[in-house]
C-alpha cells in the first residue's frame, strides 16, 4: 500500500489527516440508523486507509458476547471470526488502546470505539509496505474515524429510543381508548348476569353458565385495568432509593408464593450499594411481575438466583435466573410485545408494562434463555448516586 499524500514522515498527524477525519465526521453526521452508520464507517475507512478486510463489533458496558455488525474481506465464517477477534476487541476497549498484530498477509489493527453507552471496536487488515511513521498515521486516522463512528452510533441509538418511546406512547393511547370503551359494556354484562342469577335460582344449567359469564367478565376487567395502567401510567414520584432494598421488600411480599412452590431466592445485592433516582412503587411493580414470571417457569423445589452489581458509568444491574424450560427461540423476540402471552388466559400486558416503566426510567430489561443455561432476566437502571452503604441482610 502506498502512503496517502497527506502523511508526513514524522508520524505527527498533518492538517490533511485531520481533514480526512473531519470529512468522515461530516459524512456520518446525517446517519440516524445503526445499519447506515456502520456502512458509512466502512466506506470512510476504505477511502482513507484502503484496508483488505474489516470487522466492526459492538458490545455493552459489561463487554458480554460481541455482536458483529459489519465485516468483509475475511475468509472465516462469522462465529469463528468473533471467537478469534473477541479477546483483541476486549483488550482494545478495556485498555483504551490500539492493538496491532502481524499477519502473513499484512498487519491487523484494532481500535476501540467508545461514546456514551457505546462500546465496540474496529479491526482492519492492512497490506502495509509503508514506514513505521506512515503506519502510525494510518493508526491515528483509523482511531479518529472510530471515535466519530462511536458518536454516530450513540446518536442513532438515541433516535431509535425516541422512536420506540413514541411507538409505546401511541400504543398506550390506543390501549387506553379500547379499555375505556370496554368498561361500560362489561359492567352491563355483569349486571345482567347477576340479575339473571337472582331471577332463576333453581336452574343448575343457568347457574353454571352465569358463573362462567361472571368469571370471564372478571378476567376482562383485569385486562381493562392493565390496559389503562399501560396507556395512562401514573406520574412518576421520583426519589433516591436503593433498588436492592426494593427487591428485598418484594421478596418478603412474595414469600407465600415462593413457599407454595418450595422455591428459594438466593439474593446477592451489589457490594457497592447504589441509590438511583426512581419511582419505588413502579420499580417494585416491575420486580414483582418479573419474579412472578420466574416462579411460574421454575421447577418446583429449585433455587432462583438474584445477583446485583454496580457497573461502570453509574449503572445498577440485576439478573434473576431460573433453571426452568427455555423460552422457544421463535417466542423470545416477542415476550415484551403488548397482548402477547403464552399463558392460558394471559393478557400479555405485564412484561410490556415492565418495559415501558423501565424506558421511562432510562433503564432496560432483557431476557436470555437457552436449554443449557436456563432463563435470565436482566434489568438495568441509571445510577445517579453511588454510596458505600452499610451492608444489610437482604437475603429475605
Amino acid at each position: 500500500m502506498s502512503a496517502p499524500p497527506f502523511q508526513s514522515d514524522s508520524g505527527i498527524p498533518t492538517a490533511g489527516a485531520e481533514r480526512q477525519v473531519l470529512d468522515a465526521a461530516i459524512a456520518l453526521a446525517p446517519t440516524i440508523s445503526l445499519e447506515r452508520v456502520v456502512h458509512e464507517t466502512a466506506q470512510q475507512l476504505r477511502r482513507v486507509v484502503q484496508y483488505d478486510a474489516i470487522a466492526i463489533a459492538l458490545s455493552d458496558v459489561e463487554l458480554r458476547p460481541f455482536e458483529l455488525v459489519h465485516h468483509s474481506g475475511f475468509d472465516t465464517n462469522t462465529d469463528a471470526l468473533i471467537q478469534s477477534l473477541a479477546p483483541i476487541w476486549k483488550r482494545a476497549i478495556v485498555d483504551s488502546t490500539r492493538v496491532v498484530r502481524e499477519l502473513p498477509q499484512g498487519q491487523e489493527l484494532t481500535v476501540p470505539m467508545s461514546s456514551g453507552a457505546v462500546r465496540g471496536a474496529i479491526t482492519v487488515v492492512l497490506n502495509v509496505t509503508d514506514t513505521a511513521e506512515q503506519f502510525q498515521e494510518l493508526e491515528s486516522l483509523t482511531a479518529g474515524i472510530a471515535r466519530q463512528a462511536a458518536t454516530a452510533i450513540d446518536r442513532a441509538r438515541d433516535v431509535d429510543r425516541l422512536a420506540h418511546r413514541q411507538r409505546l406512547e401511541a400504543i398506550g393511547e390506543v390501549s387506553a381508548g379500547i379499555a375505556r370503551e370496554m368498561r361500560n359494556p362489561l359492567f352491563g354484562i355483569s349486571s345482567a348476569a347477576q340479575l339473571l342469577r337472582f331471577r332463576v335460582r333453581d336452574d343448575p344449567v343457568i347457574e353454571r353458565n352465569v358463573g362462567r359469564i361472571l368469571r370471564e367478565v372478571e378476567r376482562l376487567n383485569g385486562v381493562v385495568s392493565s390496559l389503562l395502567e399501560y396507556g395512562r401510567p401514573a406520574p412518576m414520584q421520583i426519589a433516591l432509593a436503593d433498588p436492592d432494598a426494593i427487591w428485598h421488600s418484594v421478596l418478603i411480599t412474595k414469600r407465600g408464593l415462593l413457599e407454595s412452590r418450595a422455591l428459594v431466592v438466593r439474593h446477592h445485592p451489589a457490594e457497592s450499594r447504589s441509590k438511583c433516582e426512581l419511582d419505588p412503587e413502579q420499580i417494585a411493580a416491575v420486580f414483582s411481575n418479573v419474579l412472578s414470571n420466574a416462579v411460574d417457569a421454575a421447577p418446583e423445589g429449585t433455587d432462583l438466583v438474584l445477583t446485583s452489581a454496580s457497573m461502570p458509568k453509574g449503572t445498577w444491574r440485576c439478573r434473576l435466573h431460573n433453571e426452568g424450560a427455555p423460552i422457544p427461540p421463535e417466542v423470545l423476540p416477542r415476550v415484551f410485545d403488548l397482548f402477547f402471552s403464552t399463558k392460558p388466559g394471559g393478557a400479555g400486558v405485564g412484561l410490556a408494562l415492565c418495559q415501558r416503566i423501565l424506558d421511562d426510567h432510562g433503564g432496560t430489561i432483557g431476557i436470555e434463555s437457552t436449554a443449557d443455561s436456563g432463563t435470565t432476566v436482566t434489568i438495568t437502571l441509571p445510577n445517579r448516586k453511588t454510596d458505600e452503604l452499610a451492608t444489610a441482610d437482604t437475603n429475605g
